[in-house]
């Protein structure tokens, strides 16, 4: 008859497996983070990037044009159980301190590391030159926006004035596929506000809210804006839905007219 084995002898072996329950349980460790010279490399391969798009961008000079890179933002978050870091830069041509007039425009450009299974940063999407930045070469306006539980977006705020009259936009950009690409885009140009009309002209902005969970996730870009000439322009407010289907911003279907629902039951007959 085969001996039984004693209650400590069982009672250590539930304890050995229970520790290597926990012990694999026990998450990834995430590295710190690469500081911003190192993560350039990666992105640009260094603090500087020649390429036609970015001789293009800045008037069509020679191909030998190098935009100098520099960061600009950067904000981790979590998306589908995997840690990750959203890296925005500007790119002038030159120093950016040389780049400063009213006039100058930068080029903005942003990357996506994420956490592998090791705990290690890697390189997961790029877009070396995505969208104007701001007037002047001034500071971003720039902020992550969670529109799921499982889905961010990054969002650019532009704003720029020429002797009162305004001109703002709303940019989401997204991640898909390898890549960073300008989901949505809207705003209004050139339009006048109080600096042009003084008190005849309502204040102009822009917002971008996060909607209730629908159809997908979706946003609602708020444009307010003034339409006619100084003293007394009329004000007039834009609001337009955006749902996420198939990687891409779509407008939001307008909502079943009346006779697109099944018909009510016709009322029981009085008795």
């Amino acid at each position: 008859m085969t001996p039984r084995p004693s209650l400590a002898r069982r009672a250590a072996a539930a304890l050995a497996l229970a520790a290597a329950g926990a012990h694999a349980q026990v998450p990834v460790a995430i590295e710190q983070p690469p500081k911003p010279d190192v993560a350039m490399k990666m992105v640009y391969g260094g603090n500087t990037w020649r390429h036609e798009r970015a001789a293009a961008f800045f008037g069509g000079r020679a191909p030998t044009l190098r935009a100098e890179v520099r960061e600009v933002f950067r904000q981790r978050y979590v998306e589908s159980d995997v840690d990750k870091l959203m890296l925005v830069y500007q790119l002038t041509p030159g120093p950016r301190d040389q780049f400063r007039c009213p006039a100058c425009v930068p080029a903005l450009g942003a990357a996506v590391l994420a956490a592998d299974a090791q705990g290690r940063w890697k390189l997961q999407a790029k877009g070396l030159l995505l969208v104007p930045g701001s007037p002047g070469s001034g500071d971003e306006d720039l902020q992550m926006l969670q529109i799921d539980e499982q889905r961010w977006v990054l969002r650019s705020r532009r704003h720029d004035v020429d002797r009162g009259r305004e001109s703002r936009s709303e940019r989401l950009i997204l991640e898909r596929d390898g890549e960073l690409r300008l989901g949505a885009e809207l705003g209004f140009d050139d339009k006048p506000g109080p600096a042009a009309c003084g008190a005849g002209a309502a204040p102009q902005t822009s917002g971008v809210s996060v909607l209730s969970p629908g159809r997908g996730p979706r946003v609602e870009i708020v444009l307010r804006f003034n339409e006619g000439e100084c003293p007394s322009p009329r004000p007039v407010v834009q609001r337009t839905r955006l749902e996420l289907r198939d990687g891409t911003f779509h407008l939001e279907p307008d909502a079943p007219e009346p006779d697109d629902y099944t018909p009510a039951s016709p009322p029981a007959p009085k008795r």
